[in-house]
């Protein structure tokens, strides 16, 4: 059986993805204050879902992810604190 098309449908297909997306975010920015070498690759993991979940994604999430995930471990590395 073939499922109609609505614009409710595509509307929380959209807000899913973007809870997805910000939620990887959030992981990435959580590596400053625990360990960034653990959370970086799980916020990738949920980016790499909303990409895989999106028909039109880019992959700019996924880019936002990895340079925040680099710079948690840098700014970890040079003040000192444990990286893993």
């Amino acid at each position: 059986m073939r499922r109609e098309y609505t614009p409710e449908y595509e509307s929380f297909r959209d807000d899913a993805l973007a809870v997805l997306n910000g939620a990887a975010i959030v992981v990435a920015i959580t590596g400053f204050w625990t360990k960034p070498v653990f959370m970086g690759p799980i916020a990738l993991a949920i980016a790499l879902l909303g990409f895989v979940l999106s028909p039109r994604a880019k992959g700019g999430t996924i880019i936002a992810v990895i340079v925040i995930t680099l710079a948690a471990i840098l700014t970890r590395w040079v003040w000192g604190y444990s990286l893993a």
